[in-house]
């Protein structure tokens, strides 16, 4: 038996802008179990996208995500909610 959530992480406004010129960025963002971080996800480059960069995260039920360092707007919420694989004889 199988008890995952498939979750998607979306980053928006990845960028920093230098002598006028956008250039890429860096951003960390921690994977949280009942506020403990249990991972961590590293994004970088340039995404000045309105539909943003999206990324997959396979977990356990009830994980939450924040921004612990770079500028930029991150969603995380849940694209398949907890399943658990019947048993069949």
């Amino acid at each position: 038996m199988t008890n995952h959530s498939t979750y998607q992480i979306t980053v928006r406004d990845l960028y920093r802008i230098e002598n006028g010129v956008v250039c890429g960025d860096e951003a960390i963002v921690a994977i949280k179990s009942q506020g403990q971080e249990i991972d961590r996800l590293r994004f970088a480059g340039k995404c000045s996208s309105t539909d943003g960069f999206r990324r997959t995260y396979l977990g356990k039920p009830g994980l939450t995500a924040s921004l612990i360092s770079g500028h930029c707007k991150i969603e995380f919420s849940v694209q398949q909610p907890d399943t658990m694989a019947e048993r069949r004889p």
